[in-house]
């Protein structure tokens, strides 16, 4: 059985058992604030209704082929490939509290709990889902290839000899900041091995990289160094890249270069079978108890890196 929160025995020591008198004039908890939730910028989000989900990887046709006059057409079948599956995960937290506490707290204990839990559950998932981004090179959420998020070997579907990199491995400045850019106009490869063009969007940045982040994507005059040289790198590509600083990046070099997360082709997406649900019962016990809990079902993955450019983990 779950402990239960009693009435001034554990839960306040004090002498006078202040959470069970009047006359305080404030009680600080600063964990009673709103829920830090981020990953629905930099995840694509599905709702489902089955525990399993399958994505399946095709090639569609190839080259044209140059065909002498009376020869007939040359004809291609498209390429069928991997298919990756996604299996829902089950979360839950919760409290128990005593039917003394609850007659004789005077601070509304239950509801102020009940309150915390939403927001345990919220943050909960949001710290779990960043672990792909704070992963990014592990293979523990491989993608179609096998490989992981960050990889410099990505393989194409059809035309295996060809690879593609979406890893820097350097810190975020203007030269790494060009070569991410650079990467999204003529650095994506498709499963034919043909070029892929794709469009920027969002720099995450680690809160270390905020200034940064807003003088690179915003100069209009090459930044960090003395000069008139224009800087309208967001221009020249053709797109207007936003920053975004993810607070859930827990190494202070991360950064990474994203595509529009409503993209088709983005990758890393949640796939939420349940919202956090919230009950409040009765314990059956005998002891007058009441438990209150929640569960949450989702899961996440990718299972195409292209639209993702690791920067630095």
């Amino acid at each position: 059985m779950a402990s239960s929160i009693p009435v001034g025995l554990w839960f306040d020591t004090t002498t006078n058992k202040d959470l069970l008198k009047t006359g305080i004039r404030s009680y600080f908890d600063n964990t009673d604030v709103n829920a830090l939730v981020e990953w629905p910028k930099v995840f694509k989000s599905a709702k489902v209704d089955q525990y399993e989900v399958r994505d399946v990887r095709f090639a569609g046709l190839g080259e044209m082929s140059k065909t002498n006059d009376g020869q007939p057409a040359v004809l291609e079948t498209p390429v069928m490939g991997t298919v990756k599956n996604y299996t829902q995960v089950k979360y839950t937290n919760g409290f128990r509290v005593t039917d003394m506490m609850q007659k004789y707290n005077k601070f509304d204990a239950v509801k102020r709990w009940t309150r915390n839990l939403k927001k345990t559950m919220l943050e909960g998932k949001d710290v779990e889902v960043f672990n792909l981004y704070n992963s990014a090179t592990t293979t523990t959420w491989a993608g179609f290839d096998t490989l992981a998020l960050a990889s410099a070997a990505h393989t194409c579907l059809y035309n295996t000899s060809t690879t593609y990199s979406n890893y820097l491995n350097a810190d975020l400045t203007t030269a790494g900041y060009e070569s991410a850019m650079k990467y999204f106009d003529s650095g994506i490869k498709n499963d034919q091995g043909g070029i892929l063009v794709a469009k920027a969007k969002v720099l995450m940045v680690n809160p270390a990289f905020r200034v940064k982040a807003y003088q690179i994507t915003g100069a209009d005059k090459k930044p960090f160094e003395q000069s008139n040289t224009n800087y309208k790198v967001d221009s020249y590509y053709e797109t207007n890249v936003a920053p975004f600083v993810a607070h859930r990046l827990t190494s202070s070099t991360s950064w990474f270069l994203l595509g529009d997360v409503n993209d088709d082709m983005f990758g890393p997406t949640v796939f939420t079978g349940l919202e956090p649900d919230l009950k409040t019962e009765d314990t059956f016990d005998r002891t007058g108890d009441i438990a209150c809990y929640s569960a949450q079902h989702f899961t996440y993955g990718f299972g195409t890196p292209e639209l993702v450019y690791c920067g630095d983990l």
